[in-house]
């Protein structure tokens, strides 16, 4: 089957995605700073049995860039309209990777009904400490007066863990040319939406739908220990950690992360 890409006008801005398959919808939310592209081989197995919808996110990949903030709540209403513009009526199996995961958590308080599932990868459900925010509108400026190559091979050891830089070197190339390809103002926007979010930890408990957290076992920004946290206050909840493998598990161990979705998946059908 082949991906077909598509523009649609959503919110104000033109966002493209890229849609693969037939069956019940399967969306796949990116990463900061990246694009759909981090989804290649989800895309590629999932849709021999769901309709795979992988968008680039307003500021990111093909999509167009809103200069200043761009919330968490603005990503999610995106999502949502979109959806609608697709004709996609039925409730989504809703996937997401660190920033993902937080216009995960929006989606759900603002459109509950439009989630069946929700795939939580490497992310977290609190808000940033003030070291956080700093560290965010540290790299805003950065971004702002350097351009994404001045972050771009610093972020690596971050998203991905040693045994992935060592074993497949060409991951980290990839990563770096994405990110230096993104546009700094897009980055500037989402990165002060982030450090905005607002905090869920204390409503997980109030997520009534089937949910599986896949980590990484050597992520250092959303470790193990955060996760599982997470899945115990979820009603619904199973954790699947992934050994060897940093913050991009799906691009990193993408045959377990795969299997790991399949099976959750099958069994919430």
């Amino acid at each position: 089957m082949s991906q077909q890409k598509l523009e649609q006008n959503v919110n104000g801005i033109h966002m493209q995605v890229s849609i693969a398959g037939e069956g019940p919808p399967l969306l796949l939310v990116h990463g900061f700073p990246l694009s759909h592209r981090m989804w290649q081989a989800q895309i590629a197995h999932f849709q021999q049995q769901y309709t795979v919808i992988a968008p680039d996110l307003r500021g990111f990949g093909g999509s167009d860039v809103t200069v200043g903030t761009v919330s968490m709540k603005q990503h999610a209403e995106d999502l949502k309209e979109l959806l609608a513009q697709l004709e996609v009526d039925e409730p989504v199996n809703f996937c997401g990777l660190s920033m993902g995961g937080y216009i995960a958590w929006e989606f759900w308080r603002h459109f509950p009904e439009k989630l069946k599932t929700l795939i939580l990868c490497d992310t977290r459900s609190d808000a940033d400490t003030e070291e956080g925010v700093s560290n965010r509108l540290k790299m805003v400026d950065l971004v702002l007066r350097h351009g994404p190559e001045a972050i771009a091979s610093a972020m690596i050891p971050n998203l991905l863990s040693k045994t992935s830089r060592d074993l497949y070197p060409e991951i980290a190339q990839d990563l770096i040319a994405e990110i230096e390809a993104a546009d700094p103002e897009g980055i500037a926007a989402s990165q002060r939406g982030m450090a905005e979010r607002d905090d869920f930890l204390d409503v997980l408990d109030q997520i009534q739908i089937p949910a599986l957290l896949i980590v990484g076992s050597d992520d250092v920004l959303t470790p193990p220990d955060i996760m599982q946290e997470m899945a115990a206050r979820l009603p619904e909840a199973s954790c699947r950690e992934i050994p060897r493998v940093g913050h991009m598990a799906p691009l990193e161990a993408a045959e377990e992360v795969n299997q790991a979705m399949e099976e959750f998946l099958a069994v919430a059908r």
